[in-house]
């Protein structure tokens, strides 16, 4: 069967064609979306519209069946969603650490993250970590300051929406730097044992971690390479 692109060009002048077009058009612009909301938003308008043609203009009552299966599922995808950012709010610094995440990380994937999180504030002087020990926590700075020190000398700084103890979490090695507080801190602290299995057991989590560290040196290195 050959493409007949005049016959296509044609069938465009007719209005029932023409409409079943647009059905294609939206399902293809939702799949554009970052937002998760509005991609099944977009789903469910493509579905309803390509029901109405399959059902009125070009009868064909398997493909009304299975897209009123397709819009049933995005409804209650769209429900779940709703349900968890009305009933799983999140603190403040937890807002921060769900702020720098992509736009379609789901909000219980960072609920189950947070909920193996313990809050901490810490008064300037306080150390994060010390060079040349085991690191038993990853450490992601909501408000304040830290300084990364090598011997006597500060190399870096970090603030709200760093991690401190991040390569450690990648590698299993001791600190290469002591962090030390500069300016009074509030973290979001992880127990590395904990987050590891959580990591594994968990594809969200895992997703999650990888995404926000990654973020999180690409930052370091082009603030330290400026």
């Amino acid at each position: 069967m050959t493409f007949d692109l005049e016959h296509f060009v044609a069938g465009l002048s007719d209005p029932a064609i023409l409409f079943g077009h647009f059905t294609y058009f939206l399902l293809i612009l939702s799949m554009m979306m970052r937002r998760i909301t509005w991609l099944r938003t977009l789903a469910i308008a493509s579905g309803l519209t390509k029901i109405f043609y399959r059902a009125v203009l070009v009868p064909d009552p398997v493909s009304v069946f299975w897209e009123t299966i397709f819009v049933l599922v995005n409804v209650g995808q769209l429900l779940l969603i709703w349900y968890y950012q009305r009933y799983h709010k999140f603190a403040e610094h937890e807002e921060l650490f769900l702020q720098s995440m992509p736009a379609n990380i789901e909000r219980r994937s960072m609920r189950r993250l947070l909920n193996i999180a313990t809050t901490r504030s810490l008064d300037v002087g306080a150390t994060l970590t010390q060079e040349g020990e085991k690191v038993k926590e990853l450490i992601y700075i909501a408000s304040g300051v830290v300084t990364i020190e090598r011997g006597d000398v500060v190399v870096a700084a970090c603030g709200a929406g760093d991690y401190v103890g991040e390569m450690s979490f990648l590698t299993g090695k001791t600190a290469t730097a002591t962090a030390r507080v500069a300016r009074p801190v509030e973290l979001l602290v992880f127990d590395q044992q904990q987050l590891h299995a959580a990591a594994d057991s968990d594809a969200g989590i895992r997703r999650i971690l990888e995404t926000s560290l990654n973020q999180n040196l690409v930052g370091k290195l082009v603030r330290t390479s400026s």
